[in-house]
């Protein structure tokens, strides 16, 4: 069934393009997402470790977005994201880059560690080790299979299950359950009729509930 990914909730899973993805964060200009169930490889840079120039960035945002817009994605309902390059050890001469998609970065691994499912393989971030201006271009900053936070060579070939921020009213697939009324909780919609309405409603679509 369809359903607008703004009523779903962090840790939702749904279907989008033909890709299998999870709800991270709900913000004011698009809802957080990320692909799950697939694993793409790439190189991170040969040899740099700054992600706003990275082989990565290109292949994710041409490539890999080319692929998943055949697949049956929209372009227009995906939101530009900001990602925050500082380095591990708190340098940001790399600054911010803009994308529709990017790996993780070690901060937002740490925030969203509990939705997100270990992986078979060592997964990228967008996080460098250190920066160039510290003597260090070449080392980036990756998670393990056991979900800790390691480091690796940016001219290793790894894998990235990407980040991506959609549209609030972009429609995605989701399974039917017995608790959904067309995609949101039962309990979900009581609220919503209580806070509208007050309570005499509330009660009758309760009561409708059950005799359905």
């Amino acid at each position: 069934m369809k359903i607008k990914v703004k009523n779903l909730n962090p840790g939702d899973r749904f279907g989008y393009g033909m890709k299998s993805a999870i709800v991270l964060d709900k913000m004011g200009d698009g809802v957080l997402c990320m692909v799950v169930d697939e694993n793409y490889q790439c190189e991170f840079g040969k040899g740099n470790n700054n992600f706003a120039e990275s082989t990565l960035r290109t292949e994710l945002n041409s490539r890999y977005m080319r692929q998943w817009i055949d697949a049956g994605a929209d372009a227009n309902d995906f939101v530009v994201m900001e990602v925050d390059l500082t380095a591990d050890d708190g340098l940001d001469d790399y600054g911010t880059c803009k994308c529709y998609l990017a790996p993780r970065t070690c901060d937002q691994h740490r925030k969203y560690r509990k939705l997100i499912s270990i992986c078979d393989s060592w997964e990228w971030t967008a996080t460098p080790y250190s920066t160039k201006s510290n003597g260090d271009f070449q080392i980036v900053r990756d998670v393990d299979t056991g979900g800790s936070l390691s480091s690796n060579h940016a001219c290793n070939s790894g894998w990235v299950r990407p980040l991506f921020k959609l549209k609030p009213d972009t429609e995605v697939e989701v399974e039917r359950t017995d608790e959904t009324n067309d995609g949101i909780s039962l309990m979900d919609t009581m609220k919503r009729l209580v806070d509208e309405h007050g309570f005499p409603e509330i009660l009758e679509t309760l009561a409708k509930a059950i005799a359905g």
